[in-house]
C-alpha cells in the first residue's frame, strides 16, 4: 500500500505539472492572439492617417436644385487613440445667424445655431470593415459600417457587408482628402431612386 501511495502521489504531481504547462501555453497563446489582433487593427487604422490633423473651413447645405443655403463654419480634429487602435473625431459647426420667422423667438430676432459631433473609427476584424460610431448630445449612436473607397477617401452610412438597395431617406457620408490637401466632405440622401448631395464642406489643414 505504501508503494501504491507513493506512485499515486508521483502521478498526481506529474499531472499537476502538465496542467500548469498547458495553462501557461494557453495563456501565452491568448496574449499572442490579442497582440496580433491589436497589431492588425493598428495597421488598418494607419491607412486612415490622411485624416489625422486639425481642419478648418466652411460648408453649406444644398437644395434639391443644387443651390446653396444655410452656410456654416466647421472645425474638425482627428487624432489617434488607444495605441493607434482607433481614431477619434471631434466636429464643431457654427451656422450663420438667421432671422427668426414663425418660431418661439420674436419676429426679426437673430437666431444662432451650432452643433457638435464626437465619433470613433475602429476596425472590425470580423467584418473586415471599419466602424464609425458617432456620439452627440442625445447619446451614442449605433455603429455604422465604413470603408476606404479610394486611397484617400472614406465612406460610411450604408452597409458594405451586405447588398442593400437604398430606401427613401437613407444617407451616406464621404470624406476625401484631395491631392492638394483639402478635406472634402459630402452628405448624400437617397430620394426618388438616386443619391442627391444634401451637404458639402471644404476644409484646410491648420495643424
Amino acid at each position: 500500500m505504501k508503494v501504491l501511495s507513493q506512485s499515486s502521489a508521483f502521478l498526481f504531481h506529474r499531472a499537476a505539472e502538465m496542467l500548469s504547462v498547458c495553462t501557461a501555453v494557453f495563456a501565452l497563446a491568448l496574449v499572442a492572439a490579442g497582440q496580433t489582433t491589436s497589431s492588425h487593427q493598428a495597421e488598418e487604422i494607419r491607412k486612415l492617417d490622411f485624416l489625422v490633423g486639425e481642419w478648418k473651413g466652411v460648408g453649406w447645405e444644398l437644395a434639391p436644385d443644387g443651390s446653396r443655403r444655410n452656410s456654416f463654419s466647421q472645425k474638425t480634429k482627428v487624432r489617434a487613440k488607444d495605441g493607434r487602435s482607433a481614431l477619434r473625431i471631434k466636429d464643431e459647426r457654427a451656422y450663420k445667424p438667421v432671422t427668426s420667422s414663425g418660431t418661439i423667438f420674436a419676429p426679426g430676432t437673430r437666431v444662432y445655431h451650432s452643433s457638435t459631433l464626437d465619433a470613433t473609427i475602429y476596425y472590425d476584424d470580423a467584418l473586415k470593415l471599419y466602424r464609425w460610431r458617432g456620439e452627440n448630445s442625445y447619446g451614442r449612436k449605433k455603429p455604422l459600417e465604413a470603408k476606404l473607397i479610394g486611397d484617400r477617401s472614406l465612406q460610411y452610412g450604408m452597409p458594405f457587408s451586405v447588398t442593400l438597395q437604398p430606401t427613401e431617406g437613407n444617407r451616406r457620408t464621404t470624406i476625401e482628402v484631395t491631392q492638394s490637401g483639402e478635406w472634402h466632405e459630402t452628405i448624400e440622401v437617397w430620394k426618388t431612386g438616386r443619391w442627391y448631395k444634401a451637404e458639402e464642406s471644404i476644409l484646410k489643414r491648420v495643424k
